[in-house]
């Protein structure tokens, strides 16, 4: 119930305030998988989270849970919180298991919010879920989200235009495994090809469907 209050509350809020927009949901998978998007604002996992159709889960930093009425909200919306001092292992550790049980984990491949609110090469822990797992990658670009509340700004604007645009789920059958090393650098580079194919589609009109 908490979750589909706070699902549906913040959806209605963003369409009225941000006129928000979701493009290629017909892409979305049944079963378990990453959700890859760009990442260059703190709105970006409320604005991913809104556009799903279907649950999803987050990870974030343990600090976020300290304080328990908040703590225990971000559970129900199913974040679940990652040691600070166990390093990039313990957050792979929890999304690896998330994907096994059939759910759909959110990843920013960028590691950090943008600076500039352009897109940035991404980090390997996307490959590395891919080479353990086999799942499927569902890739999203988050449109206006830098514009309304990027980082070192306290509060977000009260107005502007966001959108999220779904992808078409990438496999990587095609990719050696045995070169560990570089088939998590050739998975990295097309997720993040495909989020930069996304962000020209919506910028050029939204036209169709999404690539």
């Amino acid at each position: 119930m908490i979750h589909w209050f706070c699902y549906t509350f913040v959806k209605v809020l963003t369409r009225i305030i941000y006129r928000h927009r979701v493009y290629g949901i017909e892409y979305f998978p049944p079963n378990g998988a990453i959700i890859a998007s760009n990442h260059a604002s703190y709105l970006d996992p409320m604005l991913v989270g809104v556009s799903c159709p279907r649950k999803i889960h987050f990870l974030a930093r343990d600090s976020l849970f300290r304080f328990p009425p908040f703590g225990w909200l971000i559970r129900e919306l199913c974040t679940h919180p990652v040691h600070q001092g166990k390093g990039n292992l313990h957050a792979f550790k929890i999304a690896m298991e998330l994907i096994e049980s059939s759910k759909k984990v959110v990843i920013f491949p960028e590691g950090s919010r943008s600076p500039d609110g352009k897109l940035h090469k991404g980090q390997l822990g996307v490959g590395m879920l891919v080479q353990r797992t086999q799942c499927k990658v569902i890739p999203i670009y988050t449109h206006g989200t830098y514009e309304i509340w990027r980082a070192h700004k306290f509060l977000p604007k009260p107005w502007g235009k966001t959108a999220c645009v779904f992808g078409r789920p990438l496999s990587f059958e095609h990719i050696d495994f045995s070169d560990k090393k570089g088939a998590q650098v050739i998975i990295v580079k097309e997720v993040m090809d495909k989020i930069a194919e996304l962000k020209q589609w919506y910028l050029e009109g939204a036209k169709g469907s999404p690539p």
